[in-house]
């Protein structure tokens, strides 16, 4: 848990949310950086209790509470969980990272060239992934909720754009597997995501933040690939099978 003590670098190396919890108390990232909590909630005149505490409800937001079996939900409450959890995360995480991508190679550039394209690939990967979660909330997912309801109306999948589920599923994880693809060059040309000694805390954030979206990712991608996607081409062969 960060302490006042801390600085705002070592603070938001350790903690990804800690960056949007300092811009929403207008702390900066750079100019502040190497300046204890205490101190920098002092000149601008917070308090430095209360901005400890959304620190801490952050860190236990990102901690996750007990964990929930998802191989025990149904097909329903699984979709909630990955749209409630994950694409969510998708939506307020990246253009976040963009942004701070895009002001790092404005600013950093000439000493970091390989800012640039950190930057390329995040947008990349936003536009990407905000694309694909669309597609998956709109047509794939409803699919196979109401599928998993009533197979009566689901089925046979005349209303649909496509003439089986497989081949959402497969496009999807083609999808999948292109965002990792990105993301492995990320983490390549970051060293792992590790700043410099030299950085700023802008830069600190965005890389802690770009591992934090790793981790996620390979959660989302799981639930996918591994839990609901086998469920929903299992029901539509079972409901084959009874037409």
């Amino acid at each position: 848990m960060p302490t006042s003590a801390q600085s705002i670098r070592e603070i938001v190396a350790v903690q990804p949310s800690a960056s949007r919890i300092f811009e929403r108390f207008d702390i900066d990232l750079c100019l502040q950086a190497e300046n204890s909590l205490s101190r920098a909630c002092a000149e601008l005149q917070l308090s430095v209790d209360q901005v400890l505490e959304k620190l801490a409800d952050a860190e236990a937001q990102e901690s996750g509470g007990s964990p929930i079996d998802p191989s025990t939900l149904s097909i329903e409450r699984l979709i909630q969980l990955i749209v409630r959890a994950h694409h969510q995360y998708i939506r307020h995480e990246l253009p976040r990272l963009t942004e701070m991508a895009q002001k790092l190679a404005a600013k950093r550039s000439d000493r970091a060239p390989e800012l640039i394209h950190v930057a390329e690939l995040i947008e990349h990967l936003r536009a990407d992934l905000l694309a694909h979660i669309g597609k998956e909330e709109q047509v794939l997912f409803p699919f196979i909720a109401q599928m998993d309801q009533d197979w009566i109306v689901a089925y046979p999948a005349a209303h649909a754009c496509f003439r089986a589920v497989s081949h959402p599923i497969f496009m999807m994880m083609q999808e999948h597997e292109a965002a990792n693809l990105i993301i492995a060059e990320l983490r390549n040309i970051t060293t792992d995501f590790e700043a410099p000694e030299w950085a700023c805390a802008t830069q600190t954030a965005l890389f802690s933040g770009l591992r934090a979206f790793e981790t996620d990712i390979k959660k989302h991608v799981h639930l996918e690939n591994d839990l609901l996607f086998p469920r929903a081409i299992k029901l539509e062969a079972e409901l084959n099978g009874r037409g």
